[in-house]
């Protein structure tokens, strides 16, 4: 699972564990939410959309369920965890 930076004035990254089908949008202001059973296409206009910010604000948060992850928790920090690993079995030794 990769974070990917996105253009936005409120959201600086997302990332999406396809497995688990979680979304995960760090807000600046606000810190990380993970939103639950989110199908892959959902993630797939989030990056494609315009605004971020208004396709979160209108097809994720009243979609879908969410728990705020706190700032600095192992479940935020395993989101490093998993990019970092998937970026070292990607680069060849």
């Amino acid at each position: 699972m990769e974070k990917v930076p996105v253009q936005s004035k409120g959201i600086e990254w997302v990332a999406y564990d396809e497995e688990a089908q979680a979304l995960f949008v760090h807000f600046g202001s606000s810190g990380t939410y993970r939103y639950f059973d989110v199908p892959p296409a959902t993630y797939a206009w989030l990056l494609r959309a315009p605004s971020k910010g208004k396709f979160v604000n209108r097809l994720v948060k009243d979609q879908y369920r969410y728990e705020r992850l706190e700032s600095g928790s192992k479940q935020e920090a395993d989101v490093d965890l998993l990019a970092l690993l998937e970026k070292s079995l990607k680069e060849p030794r």
